[in-house]
């Protein structure tokens, strides 16, 4: 590297020699800390959640087979200071995410980080994030086409003083002198909240006090890495990323009169008229008999110039149900979902916050089911100020804000201006009238069986579908179920009460309007052989004369050939030779009606497309995608650039069938041992599930305009 000027030149030797008189005096190499892990076990490590970790072949896994909650943390006992860590890290699947927490603390029971990470997963390998602080520290992108998806890369950390570096593979990604960072803390390994995973951490390496070298950069080569750095010019921030608020949260900011820009929140809102009631308690006993909603409580506590300098937790004990804390109008903490009516509150105060004199806190209650408040046990309510404890279990300042009615009226007009309610139109959308076209803002619904359902977990029809129409806002939900044939599509009754009133709850959920239908059955039908293929054209006509009263533009889409990959010894000559009359019958129906037709039976027929012999495979269903692009006339080949696009709408799909498919409660998120109660604990019958899937509709569309956008970059 070239350093061009005197003053460039000046300045790195003057860091280095600090940096070097910085660093001890020792003889011999720094060796590793034997106590960080023994490769066997778990020994001096710990987790709020043990079950999610274990130690294999020198490695620590963290893994879940079904969706994680919350993030996961597995904590080191070890203090760190100045150090290196080297580990080789895996993870899978490799669109998952997972991270290096270094120099961070606990910030509550259930064993959450503050502190620096550094990132793991698609996309984020190599950045640099301050956990549950400053955000993104180092956002940058010097680990693409170093990292091997689904493999082990090697990751290094080395932090002296401010100064902090990580490599992946032999790749320098971070260099950074951040003097606002902490100099001690702890490590510990991360499994991110989310769909099922497994992340290996191998062999980690822990050494205090090290050298400053990484495996392939000398301490010269990262310190002129640094001082690159602090000479380039600063780029414009980006554009903040819009995070989905939560469902109750965006109810409460469009309806309550205290959230309304906070007012309530600020520290110069006058409270005095306010009643007043001993906390900890029910609000439903103080004096608002029968309220289910909002209610706001204020206190105001005056604190020493001692007393105001120590870094504080404010402890606020259970809050039946959930919360939004904010101390001199600032925000500390806050619980927005429901189902947090055991979590304890104790919200770490940023140091600078408190002041001399009359301090403010003032935290917004949330409850749908009777009794709600700040009810937990008299001691669980404090400000801790250092060693020193002050009591906030007394009287509080408190008004109910919006009632519940008036939060679910509000949801009940947002949700259906998200999905277009359907009831039979007056007259149907008319057929294609030249082939296959979409324009404008269009719902694409596909229904059929296992691999019309299963093509919503690769992406592939949907990412040639976006691409080839920028700049347009396409609603694709796939409404196959695995075990649809035509001739049934069986539904489980107790999904809400339309057919069993024991239940309490009708389904909210709004019908959604179909503009164009892909209908794709006969894979399984097939197996039943030639003898029902009258009862399945029959039917088959049966179904479309339905479909017809809603939309005409139906695509019919033929099932794929059969195969023997596993070489179990099918019959696939006999199988293909039912699926072509299958097929035939398709196509002829689509002549009749002139209806737009993909022979997938046709087009992937000898190109070794299917995982069993029935169920496409990855590739198969890339190779499907490009039929249905080639058949329907819109462009089969995707840009260079449109995995971001793929990746967006996998993780749309991912929600729609939270949305839709689940049958109840428990299966919501995949697992019914993941949710203990479709019923508030407190009043039977209060049902959860109603505002679990209500929550959902929102971030469906704030990810369909994400899409819209990818669509219209992949194309530029």
């Amino acid at each position: 590297m070239k350093l061009r000027t005197p003053i460039a030149l000046g300045l790195f030797a003057a860091l280095l020699s600090l940096v070097e008189a910085a660093e001890p005096k020792k003889s011999g190499k720094p060796q590793p800390d034997a106590t960080f892990f023994n490769s066997k076990d778990l020994t001096g490590w710990s987790a709020a959640e043990m079950k999610y970790w274990s130690v294999k072949d020198g490695a620590i896994v963290g893994h879940s087979a079904v969706n994680v909650p919350k993030n996961e943390f597995i904590w080191s006992d070890v203090e760190v200071k100045d150090f290196y860590l080297a580990v080789d890290v895996k993870l899978t699947p490799d669109n998952r995410n997972a991270g290096i927490q270094f120099r961070s603390r606990k910030a509550n029971a259930s064993g959450q980080a503050v502190g620096y990470q550094a990132d793991v997963g698609a996309g984020v390998w190599g950045k640099l994030y301050h956990e549950h602080g400053r955000g993104k520290l180092d956002w940058n992108d010097n680990a693409t086409g170093t990292v091997k998806p689904g493999d082990w890369n090697r990751y290094e950390i080395l932090a002296v003083g401010h100064k902090i570096w990580t490599a992946i593979n032999g790749k320098l990604c971070v260099a950074l002198e951040d003097p606002k960072g902490e100099l001690s803390g702890k490590i510990s390994f991360q499994v991110h909240g989310g769909p099922a995973q497994t992340v290996l951490y191998r062999n980690p390496t822990l050494v205090h006090n090290p050298k400053i070298a990484l495996e392939k950069q000398t301490a010269e080569q990262l310190l002129a890495a640094l001082l690159k750095k602090a000479e380039a010019p600063k780029p414009a921030p980006p554009k903040p990323i819009s995070t989905p608020l939560p469902h109750w949260t965006r109810l409460i900011m469009a309806v309550d009169p205290g959230s309304r820009g906070e007012a309530w929140a600020k520290p110069t809102f006058d409270h005095g008229k306010w009643k007043t009631m001993e906390v900890p308690g029910h609000f439903e006993n103080a004096g608002l008999p029968g309220h289910d909603g909002v209610v706001w409580f204020r206190k105001i506590i005056e604190l020493s110039a001692e007393q105001a300098k120590f870094k504080a937790i404010l402890n606020l004990g259970q809050i039946d149900d959930m919360d939004v804390t904010w101390v001199n109008g600032k925000r500390v903490g806050g619980y927005e979902n429901p189902g947090h009516h055991y979590t304890v509150r104790n919200y770490p105060i940023p140091t600078g916050l408190l002041k001399t004199g009359k301090n403010t806190i003032a935290v917004r209650v949330m409850d749908h089911g009777a009794p709600g408040g700040i009810a937990g046990k008299p001691e669980q309510l404090s400000l801790q100020l250092g060693k020193e404890t002050v009591s906030l279990s007394n009287l509080w300042h408190f008004a109910p804000g919006a009632n519940l009615n008036a939060l679910n009226k509000h949801a009940a007009l947002a949700n259906h201006a998200l999905l277009r309610p359907l009831t039979k139109p007056a007259s149907p959308i008319p057929a294609f009238a030249n082939g296959f076209t979409l324009k404008g803002d269009q719902s694409i619904v596909i229904v059929g069986g296992v691999n019309a359902a299963e093509c919503q977990r690769y992406g592939y029809l949907e990412t040639l579908l976006a691409s080839a129409n920028p700049g347009q806002q396409l609603h694709v939900r796939n409404m196959a179920w695995a075990a649809d044939t035509i001739y049934t599509q069986q539904r489980p009754r107790n999904f809400f009460a339309a057919n069993n009133p024991s239940y309490g709850e009708k389904d909210r959920r709004p019908a959604m309007a179909a503009d164009v239908l892909f209908v794709w059955f006969g894979q399984m039908e097939s197996l039943e052989g030639t003898a029902r293929l009258d009862d399945f054209t029959k039917t088959y006509i049966e179904i479309l004369t339905q479909f017809v009263t809603y939309t005409g533009r139906l695509v019919l889409v033929t099932p794929v050939p059969c195969e023997d990959p596993l070489d179990l010894g099918l019959k696939v000559k006999d199988r293909n030779a039912a699926l072509a009359k299958y097929a035939l019958a398709i196509r002829q129906i689509a002549r009749d009606r002139n209806l737009p037709l993909v022979d997938l039976f046709a087009a992937l027929r000898g190109k070794a497309v299917t995982s069993d012999g029935l169920l496409l495979s990855g590739k198969g269903h890339q190779l499907a995608a490009q039929a249905f692009a080639n058949q329907l006339g819109f462009s089969p080949k995707l840009p260079a650039n449109t995995e971001p696009l793929r990746q967006a709408i996998l993780k749309k799909n991912a929600l729609w069938q939270q949305y839709w498919f689940p049958p109840n409660w428990a299966f919501l998120y995949g697992n019914r041992q993941q949710t203990s109660s479709s019923r508030s604990h407190l009043n039977g019958s209060y049902r959860w599930f109603p505002e679990e899937i209500q929550s959902i509709l929102p971030e469906l569309k704030q990810l369909e305009n994400a899409i819209t956008k990818e669509a219209a970059r992949a194309r530029q």
